[in-house]
């Protein structure tokens, strides 16, 4: 079976459907008919410090190219919100065109089930309060970064974020980290924005981003751990 007999609407609504079945919602979604990008909160919450709110999620994008369930935290102080591609659980379904429609559902609402575990949002928390002390070295590499992500908006996104890194109290990579995805919740491409949130997600557990499987940067920092 080809890709076309799945549409974005059925993906939405198995996505709606899981979510809500766990207590859930979905909080974002963009979807044109051949493109879906989709956020959502579950009945999971904790403090990155004190006060400062973070609940847990699930994001998915479907797009020709594949299908992504990954976990995903919002930051309701700033209302930011960050996805963690390298997080246990999370799903990559690449060539879904080429798969039964049937398969590729009951995927996704595996998917969702592996990233709604509340110890994946406890490793989540645990990594991402890490970070909260963690002072910021440098910030040369995010140039190579944005640019696998970000393409020829690479120098207005850096001048984004670097505005909204200075604006705040301190300058570590926790605070980094919200600087990128306070960039991706005021852009307007939904693409650029789920690539900044997946690297804002890196950045916050300080892990290796996932980058984009046509960056010209993906092979050399494959490895490299961010902002280490």
């Amino acid at each position: 079976m080809r890709r076309e007999n799945l549409t974005t609407d059925q993906v939405l609504e198995v996505f709606t459907e899981e979510l809500t079945t766990r207590g859930g919602r979905v909080i974002d979604t963009f979807n044109d008919g051949r493109r879906l990008f989709c956020r959502s909160t579950l009945p999971l919450s904790d403090e990155a410090s004190p006060g400062d709110d973070i609940h847990g999620g699930i994001a998915l994008k479907f797009t020709d190219e594949q299908i992504c369930v990954y976990p995903y935290t919002f930051r309701q102080v700033c209302r930011n919100g960050a996805i963690h591609a390298e997080s246990i659980g999370s799903l990559v379904i690449e060539s879904a065109h080429q798969l039964a429609p049937c398969f590729v559902l009951q995927s996704i609402r595996e998917g969702i089930e592996a990233c709604s575990a509340p110890e994946i949002f406890s490793d989540t928390m645990n990594r991402m309060r890490d970070t909260v002390h963690h002072e910021l070295d440098t910030v040369l590499n995010l140039m190579p970064l944005l640019s696998s992500v970000a393409g020829q908006s690479v120098k207005h996104l850096l001048a984004d974020i670097l505005n909204n890194l200075f604006e705040q109290k301190e300058q570590t990579q926790f605070s980094l980290a919200n600087a990128i995805t306070a960039a991706a919740r005021d852009t307007k491409d939904p693409q650029t924005r789920w690539n900044l949130e997946e690297l804002g997600g890196a950045v916050l557990i300080a892990a290796a981003p996932k980058l984009p499987q046509d960056s010209a940067y993906a092979e050399d920092l494959e490895s490299t751990e961010v902002l280490q």
